[in-house]
């Protein structure tokens, strides 16, 4: 697994503005740009082994979960049916 070093994370809060509202948030981002590193370096790597044709690259959405992703994206969320 990629490792993030406290640097490498501050480094990537500071380009991309990003601001956390407690030491609890800011672990769980850093948990999931983590993630999206290593989902990078291992779709690069395909690139270089010419399985794919394009590359992947950190950038402002890295540090956000799946569903974050999903409502940015443009997913629509059925609301919940009472019965």
């Amino acid at each position: 697994m990629s490792l993030v070093s406290d640097q490498e994370w501050e480094e990537y809060k500071s380009k991309f503005e990003k601001s956390y509202s407690d030491e609890a948030e800011d672990q769980m981002r850093r948990g999931r740009y983590q993630k999206s590193k290593q989902t990078v370096e291992e779709h690069n790597k395909k690139y270089e082994n010419g399985e794919v044709t394009w590359k992947m690259a950190i950038n402002h959405l890295s540090d956000l979960t799946e569903e974050e992703y999903s409502m940015r994206c443009g997913k629509k969320v059925t609301p919940p049916t009472s019965t």
